[in-house]
C-alpha cells in the first residue's frame, strides 16, 4: 500500500493505492487534522508516502502517516522526466506532479497540462520527456476576489455553472467576464501552442475544470486528481530507484 498527500492552497486530498488501484480517497481541510487521524487508522501501514505541498506542512500530518519511506516533493526529487526549468527550486511541486501524470499517461507525445486550482498553470512537457517550464495565470476566484478588492463597489460573486454571454446585472457581469474571459484564455493558449505542436495533446485538472467541461472547441482528456495522479507516477519512480 501507498499513500499519496497533495496540499492546496484550500484543501488537502489524500490517496492510498493498492498497486495501481486507488482503494480511498479523503479531502480535508489542514484545521480537520482528526478527519485525517480517522482516515488514517483505517489503513495499517504504507510501503512509501509522498506529500506535495504548496504551503507550510503540518509536523501532525506527517507525524501520523505510517510509512517505511516519507518523501516530500520538491525540485531535488528524482523524476521520470527530465526538468529544464531554469529555476527548479522556485517550481511548484504540484506543477512537477501534473507533468508527472501527463508523463504516465502519454509517452513520447508533446502534452500541454492545464491545472484550474488557486491559480491557472500551463505546462509543456515534450515528446522526449523534457519539461521546460509553461505559465501561472490568477484563477477564477482570485480574480472575482480582486475585482471586489480592488473596487469601491463591486459586489464579490460566485462562478456558475451556466453563464449567459451578455450579463443584464452587474452581478451577471461580473460572472460572464470572469467565466467568459477565463474560458477564451485558455482556448487561446491551446490554439497557440497547437500552431507549434501539431500533435498537441491537452491534459486538464483541478477542481475548477468543473465549470468548463466541454466547452473547449478540441479534444481533451480530464483528470479529476490530476496531482495525486502524478504523485503516485513519482513515487513508483522513486521506489524502484
Amino acid at each position: 500500500m501507498k499513500i499519496c498527500i497533495d496540499i492546496g492552497n484550500t484543501y488537502a486530498k489524500v490517496a492510498v493505492f493498492d498497486e495501481n488501484q486507488q482503494v480511498d480517497f479523503i479531502q480535508f481541510q489542514l484545521n480537520e487534522m482528526e478527519v485525517f487521524r480517522l482516515f488514517i487508522e483505517k489503513h495499517t501501514s504504507f510501503k512509501s508516502a509522498m506529500i506535495c505541498s504548496v504551503r507550510e506542512i503540518p509536523d501532525e500530518l506527517v507525524t501520523k502517516i505510517n510509512a517505511s519511506k516519507v518523501i516530500v516533493l520538491d525540485h531535488t526529487t528524482p523524476l521520470p522526466f527530465r526538468n529544464e526549468y531554469e529555476t527548479p527550486e522556485t517550481l511548484g511541486p504540484d506543477r512537477i506532479a501534473g507533468v508527472a501524470a501527463a508523463f504516465a499517461r502519454f509517452p513520447e507525445k508533446n502534452v500541454l497540462v492545464i491545472d484550474m486550482g488557486t491559480c491557472i498553470t500551463y505546462d509543456l512537457l515534450k515528446s522526449e520527456g523534457t519539461y521546460s517550464g509553461g505559465m501561472i495565470s490568477p484563477g477564477i476566484f482570485m480574480r472575482f476576489k480582486a475585482m471586489h478588492a480592488f473596487t469601491g463597489k463591486l459586489p464579490l460573486v460566485e462562478p456558475e455553472m451556466n453563464i449567459p454571454c451578455i450579463g443584464k446585472s452587474t452581478k451577471t457581469s461580473i460572472q460572464t467576464g470572469v467565466m467568459k474571459g477565463v474560458q477564451a484564455e485558455i482556448q487561446g493558449i491551446i490554439e497557440e501552442f497547437s500552431l507549434i505542436y501539431k500533435d498537441l495533446t491537452v491534459l486538464i485538472g483541478g477542481g475548477d475544470n468543473k465549470y468548463f467541461d466541454k466547452k473547449f472547441n478540441c479534444s481533451i482528456f480530464a483528470a479529476s486528481n490530476l496531482v495525486l495522479e502524478g504523485l503516485k507516477v513519482i513515487l513508483d519512480f522513486n521506489d524502484i530507484q
